[in-house]
Formats: structure tokens, sequence, C-alpha cells
């Protein structure tokens, strides 16, 4: 029987995973004994809902055991708070090599990063203190950036900026693949890795050749005036001919072959239901939401009222709320309607009704 070797012994914190379980499929024979067992069982007795939930519990258990993993972290920014941020190629190279300069500083394994037109996505792990500390920095260096380009109005509705906790494996792979996914999902008609600002060709590919200069043959003037620091950056780096620093500097490619095993494994990976990518959505929206509250719902609900109506919303007729309620659901489609219906004070079962 087939067996995988180790994966990234310094990622887990019980035994090494086991068994290679995609493609040499090496799986408990009891396991799969109860499957076949369950699928010949009459239907009829089983309502579709129950024997969907089985098999697909059965049937997780069967591809992807899961195992605990140490101090991992998806650090993301709120998009939903501006319709731009990173507007320009140039702003996207800026927040790509800062993140990867933070993580150097506060010794950051990185395994995935990418910067969209309104947020950014890296999958880190290290200590919490230190990805503490990589937040509260990227926060204070974004807003520095854009009250020095002159466009401090991108900092109105606030740079938002918090992590999730990532528990096993499996989850670190899926939240790997939910960042380099995440220019095909929000619209990029090309694949991920033809992307400019995330790892591109980087997982289980040969490495390609590409025009560098090396962090180690410039000048400590051309080092600040291309990476905007004053750290002494590893001399090895090498940035392409945009300035960006290359995906092998900023990402720990071998830690992420490992963690998957196989090409075979990431492609698994790749396949994602739509059900799950807005779950995955969710998850990051509810992050900032549960910190934020109704409270401050109900304030960006007043200011859009005021804006369009010249009043505050507990003013307004019923109709009129829901103009505000179709302009926040806009802005955060990932807004619950129970969450919506609060923040424009009406009934959830409206609310509801028109946005179903």
């Amino acid at each position: 029987m087939y067996v995988q070797q180790p994966h990234n012994a310094d990622v887990y914190e019980g035994n090494e995973r086991q068994e290679d379980v995609f493609g040499c499929v090496t799986c408990c024979e009891r396991t799969v004994c109860n499957l076949t067992v369950l699928k010949r069982i009459n239907w009829r007795i089983i309502t579709i809902f129950a024997r969907e939930q089985v098999l697909s519990k059965m049937e997780s258990q069967v591809l992807w055991e899961r195992h605990p993993v140490r101090d991992c972290y998806h650090v993301f920014s709120d998009g939903t708070r501006v319709s731009v941020l990173f507007e320009t190629p140039r702003d996207k190279v800026f927040v790509m090599n800062l993140m990867a300069i933070l993580a150097w500083k506060y010794h950051l394994r990185v395994y995935c990063d990418v910067v969209m037109d309104t947020h950014f996505h890296i999958v880190v792990q290290g200590l919490p203190e230190n990805v503490a500390s990589f937040e509260m920095q990227m926060k204070r260096l974004l807003g520095m950036y854009f009250r020095q380009a002159g466009r401090p109005e991108l900092l109105e509705a606030g740079i938002w900026i918090d992590h999730e906790v990532i528990r096993d494996d499996v989850e670190l792979m899926q939240k790997i693949v939910y960042v380099f996914r995440n220019p095909m999902d929000a619209g990029y008609p090309y694949l991920p890795e033809d992307y400019p600002w995330g790892v591109g060709r980087a997982f289980f590919h040969r490495e390609a050749p590409v025009a560098v200069r090396k962090v180690g043959d410039m000048t400590l003037d051309e080092r600040r005036a291309w990476f905007h620091t004053r750290e002494n950056l590893p001399e090895e780096w090498s940035m392409d001919r945009d300035g960006m620093l290359l995906t092998r500097c900023r990402v720990d490619l071998d830690a992420v072959h490992r963690l998957f095993g196989s090409p075979r494994r990431f492609i698994a990976f790749l396949f994602v239901r739509k059900k799950d990518l807005a779950e995955q959505d969710a998850d990051c929206a509810r992050v900032f939401l549960e910190k934020r509250g109704d409270a401050e719902l109900h304030a960006e609900a007043d200011e859009e009222s005021r804006r369009l109506f010249g009043v505050r919303i507990s003013k307004l007729s019923q109709a009129k709320r829901l103009q505000v309620a179709k302009l926040l659901w806009q802005h955060r489609r990932t807004l619950s309607r129970k969450q919506l219906a609060r923040a424009v004070r009406m009934d959830p079962a409206v609310v509801e009704a028109v946005f179903h």
C-alpha cells in the first residue's frame, strides 16, 4: 500500500500526516465498507436531505482527514467599505511589497498573498503577537502611503484589517486556494496564475526566467525609493521590472508544496463549490461585522439617508428605507438579510422578500 512521506512537520501540532488521501487513496477499510453499504440502503426510508448530509460527511472523512496546525492565520482587509482602494498598478505593487517586508520583519511564514482593487489577503504562520504587529503596521503604513500620495479621501471609510484563525491542515489548504482563486472569483477573465498581483505561476510550476534585479545590487537610496522602507532587506531578494518582489522571496513555496504534497492534491482543492466560496466570503465579512456590531451599520444607514433625503432613516417611509437598504446591499453583499433589516429599521420579513 502506498504511503506518502510526512508533510511539513513544523506546521502540525500532533502526529505527522500518515497518508496521501488523493490520488493513491489509502483510507480506513471500515469507512469504505460503511460508505458502500450506506449507498445501497433503500433511500425511500431516508429523506433526501438526510442522505446528502450523511454521504457528504462520510465522503469528506474518507478524502480529507484533518490534522491540527499551529499559529496559522488568514489576514485580510475589508473590501466592502470602498469602491476602489488600490487603484493603480503602483498601489498594488506597494501593498504586495509592504506585506512581504512586514512578514519578514515579524518572522511570519507566508503561504499565499494577493492584492485586489478593494482589499488584500495573505495567509501566514507565526506568533499571535507578531500577527497583531503585522496588522497594526499595515494599517499605519497604508494610511501614510495614501496621505503622501495626496489621496487622503480614500481613508475616510477607514482601513479595517483583521484575521481568521486557521485550525487544521485542510482549512489551511482551503484558505490558500481561496486566496489564490480570489482574482478569478472576483471577475478576473483569466486563470488566477495570470493575475499580476498574486503568487502567479509559482505553485507546482517550474520556475520561469524573469527579468529581475537583486536587492543586493542596489544602493541604500535605491532600496528606500523602491520599497519605501529603511529595513535592511535580504540581499538575495529580487524584484521584477515593475519593482514587485518575486513570489519566491515573499512566499515559502517549499512549505506550500510540502503541505499539499502533490500537484494532484492542489488541483483537487482548486475545485470549489459556489456554496463553499460564499461561505468563505461570509466568514471574512462576519469577522468585521461581529466587531463593529449594529451601531456602525445604523450610522451608515443614517448617513446614506441624509445624503439622499436630508433626514435620518427613522424619519423615512418604508419605500424610502428600502432605497437606502438597496444602497447598503450594493456596498455589502455579504450582509445577512436580518442585519440589513436592523440597519434600516424594517421588518426582516419585508427585507427578506425584497432581497431574496
